[in-house]
């Protein structure tokens, strides 16, 4: 009789040298049957500590590699309710032919009558006299429990059949595997308990053998096992299995949605991973565009972060959209270039590259003081941007007031003058923030100019400023001194005329890439950056909303970001919804991000999401799925999975399995590496950049170039001269 079967096994083939002499292997064989009556029951094993814990240990034992095998075969067949019943019925008449029995002692006495089976019936079967008469009384319970032992009704039971064989090139080698496994099934002992058969015979071995190798269920004597004697071993191993060799789960996670979309290139749609479906096949997973306004992606370093984010921004810039990517390190744009390299793309990419500081190498710049294609109206907000950024990098908050205002009114002059430049035509006489310097600094150039300000704006400088303390200007000029350490940043914020404007990057869809140098005034620059990306979301105001452009952005690392931004992050989260402006942001540790900028960002997340991470982290983000996943779950993760959640059709999901998919898997149709020269060509023609070298020679100058446009001078000094000389 067939029976299906369990089977636990350490297999491997026969390596050649791995037997031992002639060839063969040594094998051990046994059959584990119940050492008394099988009414009597093993122990009941629970889950701490996990039965299966021997077994995968002994198992992690076996040496593979030399041609050793340990195997387990844990037969089971149904017994039929029938079969049990008659089971009971010749327990009992044992049990009445042994009498009553109390501490061990039979007692006489007529209770164990002729109708002890009828009255027994009767009461399972819920009343009825039965031939006992009316007068009959039943005998106490814990006689019948002795009698049917654990047969009692409504109990499943099976018959079973156990079998164990180990192989091995050397016959202690075997002998010591098997005893392994012995040992292994030694905790089922209870009243009962498990003792081995070793074949004997030759027709023994190959029984044993053909049962082993077929499932045929011919168990040495009859054995009926009990569901809780045996299911310590029929399950799967817990979390209490610590042997090296069980194969992990990764904890309990729900199941991903069933109508979570199937990304196959929509522009509608956001992909997020692999993802296996209720019908247990795996497809690439998306959020839709509509669902996806804000994110946060958690966990350890090199776990896929950024990966991720980078497959999100290639698929939205494919699908038309625009896209904004903060990428400290750089790595992100050099494994992008070549899924970009394409000539629909091309035109709308953007790189912003500030590690670049070799002379002949193209730059783009930006100047947050410019006023081309701006008015008088804009030059309070051209201030703000600036004084805001600057404030916020360098922490003044409230502490540093006369600062501020100094920044402020300097700003406010300079961005005066660049007007004038402009509507006179010389937009390459506009001021930078290195002229904040000169103009604090220099107090004859700065006399020279001030005629050509406002009166209210002259008189600040005239009578206010010459009364301040001298310290409070060193205040204001240190940050221009730290932008001033970097050739790059040079090169970056040393243009007059700017061609990096993250608004028109909005309205026309860019695709954008900033790539900071990597030096100590990366702080000032990214908030900066991100202030700037604040600014430029709300100034869509003037702009209808069903004629705003998705603008997606991506911030990594930002844990720093948010140190050196000071609240403009959770600004973006809080206010930029309306203006079609969508984030997310990563970092490693959300514990260690800004209260204003962690509730900013998790209050109005519309996806969480989390690779491995340490505990304290896994448990602040299990917080936030009530339970549906353990912060054990979370730090077991495998490299480049996760555990996500966001907002479908209007409701929140549970969260779900997602496997990271590389950018090369998921793109491959569109790497295009040969196109990459052309791409750099592209960019330079898209942001008109010139060469570092170039940049800098003209900054040089630039405090003579402006004095000379604004004093009508032909042309601005020479190099090294004093620019108030030229009046004489």
């Amino acid at each position: 009789m067939s029976a299906p079967a369990v089977s636990l096994a350490k297999p491997a083939d026969d390596p050649a040298g791995a037997t031992g002499r002639g060839g063969r292997l040594y094998v051990q064989r046994a059959e584990l049957v119940l050492a008394f009556a099988d009414r009597r029951p093993l122990a009941a094993l629970g889950l701490a500590p996990d039965p299966l814990q021997q077994v995968a240990a002994a198992m992690a034992s076996v040496r593979t590699e030399a041609g050793e095998q340990a195997e387990v075969v844990i037969d089971l067949v149904p017994v039929s309710e029938r079969a049990l019943a008659r089971r009971r019925r010749r327990l009992l008449a044992q049990a009445r032919r042994r009498g009553p029995s109390a501490y061990g002692e039979r007692l006489a006495g007529g209770l164990w009558g002729a109708g002890l089976a009828e009255s027994f019936s009767s009461a399972w079967s819920g009343g009825g006299s039965g031939r006992g008469g009316a007068g009959s009384r039943l005998p106490r319970m814990t006689d019948v429990r002795e009698g049917v032992g654990k047969f009692e009704p409504g109990t499943a039971v099976f018959a079973l059949q156990l079998l164990l064989r180990t192989r091995a090139a050397h016959p202690q080698a075997a002998l010591a595997r098997m005893h392994q496994l012995l040992a292994a099934f030694a905790v089922t002992g209870g009243e009962n308990y498990l003792k081995a058969r070793t074949p004997r015979t030759r027709g023994a071995v190959a029984a044993f053998d053909r049962r082993f190798a077929s499932g045929e269920f011919a168990p040495a004597r009859r054995q009926w096992v009990t569901v809780p004697e045996l299911a310590g071993f029929l399950k799967p191993p817990t979390a209490r299995c610590h042997a090296a060799g069980v194969v992990r789960s990764g904890g309990l996670v729900p199941p991903a949605p069933a109508d979570l979309p199937v990304y196959s290139g929509q522009r509608d749609l956001v992909p997020l991973g692999a993802v296996v479906y209720p019908d247990g096949v795996e497809r690439i997973g998306a959020a839709r565009v509509r669902d996806l306004l804000f994110a946060l992606v958690l966990g350890k370093s090199g776990h896929g972060k950024t990966e991720s984010a980078l497959v999100q921004c290639i698929a939205l810039a494919h699908a038309g959209f625009g896209t904004w990517f903060l990428d400290p390190h750089g790595e992100a744009w050099v494994r992008a270039k070549p899924y970009l390299a394409h000539p629909d793309i091309a035109p709308r990419v953007w790189e912003i590259n500030l590690a670049r500081s070799e002379p002949d190498q193209t730059v783009v710049s930006w100047n947050p003081l410019s006023m081309e294609d701006r008015s008088l109206g804009d030059v309070q907000e051209v201030v703000r941007s600036v004084v805001e950024g600057i404030a916020a990098a360098q922490d003044w908050g409230d502490s540093a007031p006369r600062a501020r205002t100094i920044l402020a009114r300097a700003a406010q002059s300079l961005a005066l003058l660049n007007l004038q430049a402009v509507a006179a035509g010389s937009p390459d006489a506009q001021c930078t923030l290195f002229q904040l310097r000169t103009w604090l600094t220099d107090e004859d150039w700065r006399a020279l100019l001030l005629p050509k300000l406002p009166p209210r704006v002259r008189a600040y400088w005239e009578k206010t400023f010459p009364s301040l303390a001298k310290d409070a200007v060193p205040t204001v000029t240190y940050a221009i001194d730290r932008l001033d350490t970097s050739r790059s940043l040079q090169a970056f914020f040393g243009s007059p005329r700017s061609a990096y404007d993250v608004r028109q990057a909005m309205d026309e869809s860019k695709v954008v890439f900033v790539c900071p140098s990597g030096s100590e005034s990366d702080a000032l620059v990214s908030c900066l950056l991100i202030h700037d990306l604040h600014r430029a979301g709300l100034s869509r105001q003037d702009t209808p909303r069903e004629k705003r452009a998705t603008f997606w952005a991506w911030g990594d690392e930002l844990t720093a970001l948010d140190a050196s931004s000071k609240g403009f992050l959770a600004a973006i989260a809080e206010q930029l919804r309306k203006y079609e402006v969508r984030f997310t942001g990563m970092t490693q540790m959300a514990l260690r991000l800004s209260a204003i900028t962690r509730q900013a960002l998790l209050q109005n997340q519309s996806l969480l999401a989390t690779c491995a991470a340490d505990f304290d982290e896994a448990a602040f983000v299990a917080r936030r799925w009530n339970g549906h996943v353990t912060p054990e779950t979370i730090t077991d993760l495998p490299k480049y999975h996760y555990v996500m959640s966001l907002n479908l059709d209007g409701r929140r999901t549970t969260p779900f399995r997602v496997r990271g998919l590389p950018v090369e898997e998921i793109y491959a149709h569109y790497d295009n590496p040969d196109g990459v020269p052309d791409l750099d060509r592209a960019i330079d023609t898209n942001l008109s950049r010139r060469t570092a070298g170039d940049i800098l020679a003209a900054l040089e100058d630039l405090d003579g170039t402006v004095l000379s446009h604004h004093l009508g001078l032909p042309c601005a000094p020479a190099d090294g001269a004093d620019p108030t000389t030229v009046l004489n």
